[in-house]
């Protein structure tokens, strides 16, 4: 059994990259700056949105990191509104995080920012089972940097031990896969691929 599970919000618990991605465009979109869906995914992915942001301005010629700032808020406003409206989880997710909750310590490592990911833990219901949360805001280093790996290693060590080869991150972003298993992390792309820890031994 895992001594942990580490999830990422993004296309593991819900599908909100699409939401995320539409409301970057359109904040770019007002600066005079036309990016597509394609451009994004291309350049983007894994990315938090102020790296995201700064990275199609860059692409066009504004390498301008105040004009990033302005645009990765305007987009995290038009995100967190979204949420608002209310989102469907993944398939399965609310059964499959309660059959593990049981077994291992849970703990969401996300390149999403800290309000909203504490908004969607809340208005999802999951806020009851995850212990610990790990976001972009509180790293310098973004994947495939390890650092919001090895910071969450480090948040679950304060309670009791905890081994990286004994941690399994649930993740699908290349950029993120890439991180966790710089940090000794195994790693799968969705719930069930984890679901037999939750099975009676």
């Amino acid at each position: 059994m895992p001594d942990a599970v580490l999830l990422e919000w993004e296309g593991v618990l819900a599908d909100t990259g699409s939401a995320r991605r539409d409301a970057l465009l359109r904040a770019l979109a007002d600066e005079g700056v036309l990016w597509t869906a394609a451009a994004y995914d291309a350049c983007c992915g894994g990315l938090d949105v102020r790296a995201a942001a700064a990275m199609a301005l860059a692409r066009v010629g504004r390498d301008d990191p105040t004009l990033a700032d302005i645009v990765a808020l305007r987009a995290g406003r038009a995100f967190m509104e979204w949420l608002g409206r209310g989102f469907v989880l993944m398939p399965d997710v609310p059964e499959l995080i309660e059959a593990i909750e049981h077994r291992t310590r849970l703990a969401i490592v996300t390149r999403a920012g800290r309000a909203e990911t504490e908004i969607a833990l809340r208005l999802s219901g999951l806020d009851r089972s995850i212990g610990i949360v790990v976001t972009a805001d509180e790293v310098t280093d973004l994947p495939p940097a390890p650092a919001l790996y090895e910071r969450a290693l480090a948040q679950l060590a304060r309670s009791r031990p905890v081994h990286a080869d004994r941690v399994v991150a649930v993740v699908r972003a290349p950029a993120a896969v890439s991180a966790a298993q710089a940090a000794g992390i195994r790693t799968v792309d969705s719930l069930a691929g984890i679901a037999g820890i939750a099975e009676p031994v």
